[in-house]
């Protein structure tokens, strides 16, 4: 067995079973000279600790014995440190075990970083992740799961959205223990997004199982669409951008007219992802959100749920401009649009894309009753 130590997410004991498949004897333990900090990353908190060299300080954790297998999965998930031995503090005097130190330079220093601190916010995403990402590793190696893991990150916030809000259930068929039959799953793909092929069985409405059918689905995380509009000059912005998906399908000119919108950051909601991706794309700032529908945009195949807004807002003539973030290379044009001309960009087709025309179909029903709260109707 080889003794480690623990002083960071991986006490928690969920998080830690995801990790190794178990939870083992933990003896509580210190360690001199170390303080925890979170680690951050251009300003931002990113929700694991790192140990800082400290004179006078202490940082308690605890040990376990873990087998050569069950420590060749922290080393996967340890990834951006590098181990060493230190001795420790117990209740029973001092014992050696292996840590894990962050390798120079990787991450910024926050502030002092506790585990009570950390757990209402990050445990449940944390843990959703490893074990995502102990699967993925298993798949398709640790490296090309590492190198995706904000990715994987992504997916358990969107796993666990969907969990605590599911969609209503009036007309659907109820749902029953055997109902959905999963016989394997293998990841055929994983880089920004991941392919997942399944062969399964599902209850048919006739009764009885279907057969084993062989199915894939094209794994991304949840989306925040918000379509900014000014109540009193009743236009909209639109942004314009090159777009791969319309590339790939053969379309002669592949830039789009579409809303703003981003993927849904792990530790933000939806909103907030909404408010921060009209600052980034359009250099904007929302006063209001309007929630719109709540959708899959191609259920048939996509994993991706699209939270959708209207985004009230002041939109001058100024406001065009261009945007986005260079270090995503992004390339944004805004556009300032009369309300009437966007029903004819919809009617004409050439704002040819699911979220702006789901967002532009609200609006028209909204609209009066928010040029009312405007008071210019």
């Amino acid at each position: 067995m080889q003794p480690h130590f623990f002083y960071g997410t991986l006490c928690h004991p969920p998080l830690l079973e995801a990790v190794i498949g178990r939870v083992p004897q933990l003896v509580p333990a210190r360690l001199e000279g170390f303080a925890p900090h979170e680690a951050c990353r251009e300003g931002q908190g990113l929700g694991f600790p790192i140990l800082i060299a400290t004179p006078d300080a202490v940082t308690r954790g605890v040990i376990a014995d873990l087998t050569e297998a069950e420590a060749e999965r922290i080393a996967w998930y340890e990834d951006g440190y590098d181990a060493d031995f230190r001795e420790l503090e117990t209740g029973s005097g001092p014992r050696e075990a292996k840590l894990w130190l962050p390798k120079a330079g990787r991450w910024d220093v926050g502030d002092a970083w506790t585990l009570g601190d950390w757990a209402p916010k990050w445990a449940a995403l944390k843990t959703e992740a490893a074990r995502l990402f102990i699967a993925e590793a298993q798949a398709v190696g640790p490296d090309a799961a590492n190198a995706r893991y904000h990715a994987i990150l992504v997916r358990a916030a969107s796993t666990l959205r969907a969990r605590a809000t599911p969609m209503a259930q009036h007309l659907r068929r109820d749902l029953h223990e055997g109902d959905i039959k999963i016989d394997a799953q293998q990841t055929a793909y994983a880089k920004f997004f991941a392919v997942e092929d399944y062969k399964l069985e599902h209850r048919l409405f006739a009764g009885g199982m279907s057969a084993k059918l062989d199915r894939a689905a094209f794994v991304s995380g949840d989306a925040s669409v918000v379509l900014p509009y000014d109540p009193v000059r009743d236009r909209v912005m639109l942004i314009e951008q090159i777009r791969t998906g319309p590339l790939a399908r053969g379309e002669p000119n592949p830039w789009m007219i579409e809303a703003i919108a981003g993927r849904v950051d792990p530790g933000e909601t939806p909103e907030e992802a909404a408010l921060r991706e009209a600052g980034e794309e359009a250099g904007i700032t929302i006063a209001r959100l309007i929630e719109a529908p709540r959708y899959y945009p191609s259920p048939g195949a996509k994993s991706e749920f699209v939270y959708s807004y209207i985004g009230i807002t002041d939109l001058p003539d100024e406001a065009a401009q261009l945007g986005g973030k260079a270090d995503e290379h992004e390339d944004i044009r805004a556009h300032l649009v009369p309300f009437e001309r966007l029903m004819t960009l919809v009617a004409t087709g050439e704002a040819g894309n699911a979220p702006l025309v789901v967002l532009a179909l609200w609006l028209a029903g909204q609209r009066a009753a928010l040029q009312r709260m405007a008071g210019v109707a």
